[in-house]
């Protein structure tokens, strides 16, 4: 019984994924025991218009909607790699797990963000299936991004941001044109 409040206590019942008081914690430790050779990735989903499933299809439906995510995020990401619900329709991702020998890092975190966002784009909701519904998507890399949470979930959100400004429904790796572009603003 108290194994299974525990349990509770880190999972976000809506999605079944990690909480966020506890995405950020399990995070954290995971970093701190990083070797600066290895390859990591914090990846940030913020539902597009997620305000218009609530208020179309109503509560109750939008929080059905969240559901399926957590379902889309388990498909798409191994058990190594932590998922976490850390908003109301903000979803967070870090990449525990490693590529193939014969793909570098970088092209891996690419195909997992291209494999979510098409995640999300062959995915309709609604009664009659037609809404759709996509997501801007951030992501940076352990360790030239940052070392810490709080340093990759700066450069992930900043890369989510510049998804949102691209048009949405797509993602964006952080790198140093990002830094470029804040610098000339």
């Amino acid at each position: 019984m108290v194994s299974t409040l525990d349990d509770k206590a880190h999972i976000d019942l809506l999605t079944g994924i990690l909480n966020k008081l506890s995405f950020e914690e399990y995070t954290e430790t995971r970093l701190s025991q990083a070797l600066s050779i290895e390859s990591h990735a914090l990846i940030l989903i913020d539902v597009d218009n997620f305000k218009g499933v609530n208020d179309t299809l109503g509560h109750a439906y939008g929080d059905k909607v969240l559901s399926v995510i957590g379902g889309l995020l388990r498909e798409t990401f191994p058990e190594h790699d932590y998922l976490g619900r850390i908003g109301g329709d903000e979803f967070a991702v870090f990449l525990n797990s490693m590529p193939e020998k014969d793909t570098d890092y970088e092209t891996y975190l690419h195909f997992k963000c291209e494999a979510l966002c098409e995640g999300f784009r062959n995915h309709y909701t609604g009664d009659d299936g037609k809404y759709k519904i996509s997501a801007s998507i951030g992501a940076a890399q352990f360790p030239v991004c940052g070392h810490t949470f709080k340093e990759l979930y700066a450069k992930a959100d900043k890369a989510l941001y510049a998804s949102k400004h691209r048009g949405k429904d797509t993602y964006t790796i952080f790198d140093k044109t990002l830094l470029e572009q804040e610098e000339t603003t």
